[in-house]
């Protein structure tokens, strides 16, 4: 969709709305509560609510036009955003600070997944479920609001403490493989569906001998190593699933479930569909540009963006830089990680998913939010993720929106999810058992990758070092067979 298009389209959504809510019709206009005796300028009760993060780039400018926007259909609301602290830790502590001296925010901007069961209602503090909203009509769709979301993509919202919606992500990190068309065309090379046609692709790129390398690759940092196992982790090993998930079945895994498949063997690395995922990476590395070991994500990006390599990793943020200063002088593209087929893994169940780490999103404090403006809180939420909303703030953001039916810039359009979420499946990097076991498995992988040791020996080096590290685990929480992993 063109930009004026886009701003046609919500210029009528807003026109649109307008005229429901001075018709009186607005689902969830109030007439007899209100946290002050204060009233609009229509008569409606004056309600106010507070949303509070940290900072993040353009995260305030986009709350503050969402909340310009919202206030041209709904005046009596006043919403104030804040970002109180620079970063996501410091945030932590406000928070704590905050909840300690009952003076929560009603709102917060915080991660998804576990992070608002962790950091609340595990210590106490109540956050409100979302669960019931999904099946509310919102006024911006004229639908169920849980239809603005792909539903894996909401699955993946959930807690996997006690699967609820403890909160609604708002933007995602998207991640894809950036590809030079032009050498592309001058090669005749075709975009892979699999993985043996990208590494064909890379195999040819190489013989040409066209003075570019197939693939900038970096291991200075554990992205690369970790994006890799996830992305094949999530074809390879996702049938070990329903193995390991046996305390809280929610389809997904969390420590003590780990640790418990570990201790049961079930978790193996020699087992083929780990051992094998090594070998793998291993040959993608093989068509990596030399120094990968000391590149980092942007030395990496950099040499792509000069033409000396035809391949590299991008996450959606790129798509800013690539459309302005860092321009490419070459035509170029993205693709999502290719299918990994059973001729060259058996286990594949050939179904690929995408990188889509959750972002942003909303949680809300029951403790701090009247009842009788809590519909209101969330009736902005629903107008925050309303397509019109989403599309300005993915443009102007350079987020990977979580709704549906938006359509950014063309350049950001690159980014958009395709496949399904990952639903972080990886039995290589045991990064569930901790930053030292990451960290250990992460300088195994360097030394793989450089020849210095052989597959028979990282195995070796890693399934040790995985059980070492469980027993630590289920010594530090008081783990074991007899108290079902923390379960009884």
């Amino acid at each position: 969709m063109k930009a004026s298009s886009k701003s046609i389209l919500t210029l009528l959504v807003i026109l649109g709305l307008a005229a429901t809510l001075l018709s009186g019709c607005g689902g969830n206009k109030k007439s007899d509560s209100s946290p002050s005796n204060e009233s609009g300028t229509n008569g409606d009760p004056q309600i106010s609510f507070k949303i509070a993060s940290w900072a993040g780039p353009g995260k305030k400018e986009g709350l503050e036009l969402a909340i310009a926007e919202y206030k041209k259909i709904k005046p009596n609301v006043n919403i104030t955003f804040e970002e109180v602290a620079q970063s996501n830790a410091d945030f932590d502590v406000w928070m704590a600070a905050q909840l300690a001296g009952n003076q929560e925010p009603e709102v917060v901007m915080d991660f998804s997944y576990d992070n608002p069961y962790n950091k609340y209602n595990d210590k106490g503090y109540s956050v409100l479920e979302m669960d019931p909203y999904l099946e509310k009509v919102s006024p911006y769709t004229n639908q169920k609001w849980g239809e603005s979301f792909r539903e894996v993509d909401l699955n993946l919202m959930r807690s996997t403490q006690n699967g609820k919606l403890n909160n609604i992500a708002t933007s995602m990190v998207t991640l894809k493989i950036a590809y030079n068309k032009d050498m592309y065309d001058q090669l005749g090379l075709q975009v892979p569906n699999t993985f043996s046609e990208m590494v064909a692709n890379f195999e040819k790129i190489r013989q040409a001998k066209i003075g570019a390398e197939p693939f900038s690759g970096f291991l200075k940092v554990t992205s690369a190593w970790d994006w890799f196992a996830r992305f094949a982790a999530q074809q390879t090993q996702e049938q070990y699933v329903p193995q390991i998930d046996t305390l809280f079945k929610n389809n997904k895994y969390q420590q003590n479930e780990y640790v418990k498949a570990v201790d049961e063997g079930i978790i193996d690395v020699s087992k083929p569909e780990v051992r094998g995922l090594f070998e793998l990476f291993k040959t993608f590395t093989n068509y990596w540009a030399p120094g990968a070991i000391a590149m980092t994500m942007t030395e990496a990006r950099d040499m792509w963006l000069q033409g000396k390599a035809v391949h590299t990793f991008t996450i959606n943020i790129d798509a800013k830089p690539f459309a302005s200063d860092m321009k490419p002088s070459f035509n170029w593209d993205t693709f999502e990680f290719p299918v990994i087929t059973k001729d060259i893994a058996p286990t594949s169940n050939e179904d690929p998913a995408e990188f889509g780490d959750l972002a942003d999103a909303f949680v809300v404090m029951p403790s701090a939010v009247k009842k009788n403006i809590q519909d209101e809180v969330m009736d902005f939420i629903m107008f925050y993720t309303s397509p019109a909303i989403a599309t300005q703030l993915a443009d102007m953001n350079w987020i990977t929106p979580t709704v549906t039916g938006v359509e950014p810039n063309v350049n950001l359009e690159r980014y958009l999810p395709k496949y399904r979420p990952q639903n972080q499946i990886d039995l290589n990097s045991q990064a569930i058992l901790g930053s030292n076991a990451r960290q250990f498995v992460l300088q195994q992988i360097q030394r793989y990758v450089l020849d210095d040791i052989t597959t028979d020996q990282l195995v070796e080096l890693v399934n040790k070092n995985m059980k070492d590290e469980t027993e630590k685990v289920k010594q530090e929480k008081g783990w074991s067979k007899d108290n079902d992993y923390g379960n009884k």
